[in-house]
């Protein structure tokens, strides 16, 4: 088995590059998709409540991930409160679902599609690691046709590490600067590389 992270920031075109992997055999752990998940366990809910109060609930008591959003990338102490709570447990998340599947046999590729795997340095969850890149004024755009204002998307492409120093942490770099069938095009070529 052979596993491949994919890194990059907020709509650098990372799942994009994940999707063209599992077209071609690999099975993909979404990291945020984990997070999501994880956002809606009991243990979980209760302690972001008592991390941020009630302020980031829904009526119904769960976790609201937009006012969530808004309250950590407006805030780097709060956002490093919810990174403690909560990238742990997606880790280990990870490890347990690359375990079972060498449990079961499998020998393939598997794709961990996590945004923040390298940005505080070298990882341990992957055998090889592309970072996804693309211009800033692209990632805005892009964010925006998603649903949030461009303070808001600002924000979050300001929280996270600069494409350069998780490129120290990186075996790949795959450039999204041209159009959707250029990446796909260039991750397809990336595979052949890595895979054959």
């Amino acid at each position: 088995m052979i596993v491949i992270g994919i890194a990059g920031g907020i709509a650098s075109g990372k799942s994009t590059a994940a999707r063209v992997f599992e077209g071609l055999g690999a099975r993909v752990l979404d990291a945020d998709a984990i997070g999501h998940d994880l956002l809606r366990t009991e243990g979980m809910r209760a302690d972001i409540r008592a991390a941020f109060g009630d302020s980031v609930l829904t009526t119904e008591r769960d976790v609201d991930r937009r006012a969530l959003g808004r309250l950590v990338f407006g805030d780097e102490q709060a956002r490093q409160r919810l990174n403690r709570l909560v990238r742990p447990a997606i880790r280990a998340e990870i490890r347990r679902r690359i375990a079972a599947m060498r449990g079961e046999g499998y020998d393939g590729v598997v794709v961990v599609d996590a945004p923040l795997l390298v940005d505080t340095g070298p990882t341990d969850l992957a055998d090889r690691v592309i970072l996804v890149t693309a211009p800033a004024s692209t990632r805005k755009e892009r964010i925006i046709l998603r649903g949030l204002i461009g303070s808001e998307a600002e924000a979050r492409i300001a929280a996270q590490e600069p494409d350069a120093k998780q490129a120290r942490w990186a075996d790949y770099i795959l450039e999204n600067d041209g159009t959707r069938d250029e990446l796909i095009e260039k991750a397809e070529a990336l595979w052949k590389r890595i895979v054959s």
